[in-house]
């Protein structure tokens, strides 16, 4: 087996020369000292990089994959790699005006349920990884594999300066506004960055965790269509992105005739806050309370500066959260069309939130894109500790017992205007407690002091645990793990290692989440449960002590042997649809007719919606809707609306599968034409050319085949 670091490089030439190449013509003339510049930064840091790489390798990203014992050492060191005291103090080479993209990285790289989860997650990762998956879905996968590599550099405390090469090229080639040497948003790039990473590892599942759900067989189609349809299944879309990052929102739209409230709830990655004018201050001050206004302590020249107007007073971060939720009104051309009145009118808009994520991250929005663009310099002062996120919640959760207050670990900075500018990112160290200055390759210690007077851009909050319950859940976790119990007597329970790891570096890990362990439809996926990197059994009386405690599900037994008929299903149809078209496609390139099988596209339809996702299979191959009772063909039928016209394999396959009476078969797609028997003309075969029929049997006709 290849060696990670060969598999690695290799990858790496492979997208360089197939997918993400970057285009080569004409560049922009006053940029040609830049890239040189830039070109000759990038070959000494490769080289610099290039120096402890073997040794880096094997003992950081080496993955031992010819063996179990080796694999779990690898996955034993990443987890070490989050107390290494020497871990973190990496610079990122600049690529050619990429200091967004290494500020981005060096802000998300520092926050700690980032590294825990992205360092200890191979194994729930690896089930992503297919062979076939799409081009777009692939460059994404591979996205998030090179982004664990970088993480793995950067808090091995083996390197003094790492070139995030493969991330910027994949990023390109996944968003390419970033190509180019222009000015770019670091903002921007960490949303695009999580959206792919969020994509590559998302899973679809119908069954809520939340609730106690004991995993039952799905049965197969044994309903009728009617009652199928009327079951709604909520679809829930998760990630360890989304686990991370994602927070919920709520609008409340009143309408001002017949006072109407409509309630609408999304997601959000990051909270975009603007920067308030002194007459909405006002505003916010009379709706939230004068608190929400609170002045910020200046010194005596800045408020010297301020009173002569050269500066603007400023503002606290809290405050611009309530003007955030402060109430907006919708005139003018932003009127609402209320679902009652059926018209547009004015409206009164409130924005509270219902969920808050495990890492808060707030986009101050300081340009103003007008008619000649603009960037605001107001000073925003933000906490380092102790962020209270209570105020804005929503009324209804506003009492939960789930921690609120955040604390800081990452702030990115921007200097300059919109032509061009500068970001640079100060990150504090989850293990000591040190802020560091991250200027591309240049990375110093810096005060908490240097840190509060920046003018922020981007702020990285991460969520304050609750003590007593973090230690209560882990000492729960750890004796599940070091428990003994005969496993032969008694049947265990099945917990999800993704849900453990949530315990270790998540504040509030939630009920415990097994949806990793089950497919789509939430049935457990037998070869995941026998991988003890992914699953582990715990006794029943651990677990009745865990799900007491926690709740959450789906409940998964030990003895449960039950398999998914939907995918199972699914996997029938998917074979079926590949054979189809392989058999239709064999047989066009031998270019011999051989004699058209009649079939209705009665039938043919109902086929079609089976093999595309439907429930009902389909019957009997029949033909009795193109025949009278006498056996002559109906008047008026026309070839692709009423019939199709099959070759012979597909024809042979279908009627194996499914049955059928007897085939009618005509020299050419028409149905009145006289009857053809292959067999007694099968030396007068010629090559057919159907221009006007769809011969694509997966297909549903067009219109021009139609007519």
């Amino acid at each position: 087996m290849m060696p990670d670091g060969e598999a690695g490089e290799t990858r790496r030439h492979s997208i360089d020369q197939q997918v993400v190449k970057r285009q080569e013509g004409k560049k922009p003339h006053g940029r040609q000292m830049e890239q040189e510049e830039a070109k000759d930064r990038t070959e000494r840091d490769d080289n610099l990089e290039d120096t402890s790489v073997q040794s880096a390798q094997m003992s950081v990203e080496e993955e031992g994959a010819d063996s179990r014992d080796e694999r779990g050492d690898q996955d034993e060191m990443d987890a070490k790699l989050y107390l290494n005291y020497e871990g973190g103090k990496v610079g990122m080479a600049n690529l050619g005006n990429t200091c967004f993209m290494n500020a981005g990285l060096q802000a998300l790289m520092h926050c700690p349920p980032v590294v825990g989860m992205f360092l200890t997650g191979r194994p729930d990762f690896a089930r992503f990884h297919q062979p076939r998956m799409h081009q777009r879905r692939k460059l994404k996968y591979i996205l998030v594999e090179e982004f664990q590599v970088l993480l793995r550099k950067v808090w091995s405390g083996k390197y003094r300066l790492c070139v995030p090469r493969d991330v910027y090229r994949l990023t390109v080639a996944l968003n390419p506004s970033f190509r180019g040497f222009g000015q770019q948003d670091s903002q921007e790039f960490i949303r695009c960055l999580l959206n792919s990473m969020h994509e590559a590892l998302m899973i679809k599942c119908e069954l809520d965790h939340r609730k106690t759900v004991e995993v039952q067989s799905i049965p197969p189609s044994g309903e009728d269509e009617e009652q199928q349809k009327k079951k709604i299944r909520r679809v829930e879309e998760f990630s360890v992105i989304s686990d991370l990052f994602e927070g919920r929102l709520r609008s409340d739209v009143k309408c001002s005739n017949c006072g109407n409230v409509s309630t609408v709830n999304e997601s959000f990655m990051d909270l975009s806050l603007e920067i308030p004018k002194d007459p909405h201050l006002k505003k916010v001050g009379e709706e939230r309370g004068e608190g929400s206004v609170a002045p910020v302590q200046q010194s005596f020249f800045s408020n010297l500066t301020t009173m002569i107007g050269l500066t603007s007073t400023p503002l606290h971060l809290e405050t611009l959260l309530h003007s955030f939720c402060t109430s907006s009104d919708l005139k003018h051309q932003n009127q609402y069309r209320c679902d009652k009145c059926k018209q547009k009118v004015d409206a009164n808009k409130v924005l509270s939130i219902t969920k808050l994520p495990e890492i808060l991250c707030i986009h101050i929005k300081r340009f103003s894109y007008s008619m000649y663009g603009s960037k605001v310099g107001r000073s925003i002062t933000f906490k380092l500790k102790d962020l209270d996120m209570s105020p804005y919640l929503h009324s209804s959760i506003q009492k939960c017992d789930r921690p609120v207050s955040y604390d800081l670990y990452a702030v990115v900075r921007h200097s300059g205007g919109l032509s061009g500018g500068h970001y640079v990112t100060y990150a504090k160290s989850h293990i000591t407690g040190r802020w560091f200055n991250f200027n591309d390759r240049s990375v110093t210690e810096v005060t908490p002091e240097t840190v509060s007077n920046q003018q922020a851009y981007v702020l990285m909050y991460v969520r304050k645990p609750d003590v007593s319950r973090r230690r209560s859940i882990k000492e729960q976790v750890g004796l599940s793990l070091t428990e003994s119990w005969n496993q032969q007597d008694l049947q265990g329970y099945f917990i999800s290692r993704y849900w453990i790891r949530k315990c270790q570096y998540i504040s509030d890990p939630g009920p415990i989440d097994n949806r990793s362990l089950c497919c789509g439809h939430g049935i457990p996926v037998q070869a995941l449960l026998r991988d003890d990197k992914v699953a582990v059994c715990v006794s029943p009386k651990r677990w009745k002590v865990l799900h007491s405690m926690y709740g959450g599900g789906p409940v998964v037994r030990a003895d449960s042997k039950v398999k998914c008929q939907k995918c199972e299903l699914g996997r029938i149809r998917a074979l079926e649809k590949k054979e189809i078209i392989h058999l239709e496609h064999t047989w066009q390139n031998t270019g011999k007719s051989n004699g058209w099988y009649i079939v209705s596209e009665i039938w043919m339809k109902s086929w079609r919606e089976f093999i595309l996702g439907g429930s009902a299979r389909p019957g009997p191959i029949s033909n009795e809707s193109l025949f009278n009772e006498d056996g002559n063909p109906k008047q008026d039928l026309k070839p692709a609306r009423d019939y199709r016209g099959l070759c012979k394999p597909v024809w042979s396959r279908l009627k194996e599968i499914y049955g059928g009476s007897s085939p009618t078969i005509r020299r050419k797609i028409d149905i009145y034409g006289p009857e053809y028997d292959p067999l007694l003309n099968e030396k007068d075969d010629v090559d057919e050319v159907i221009e006007d029929v769809n011969l694509d049997p997966t297909r549903e006709p067009s219109a021009a085949d139609r007519t």
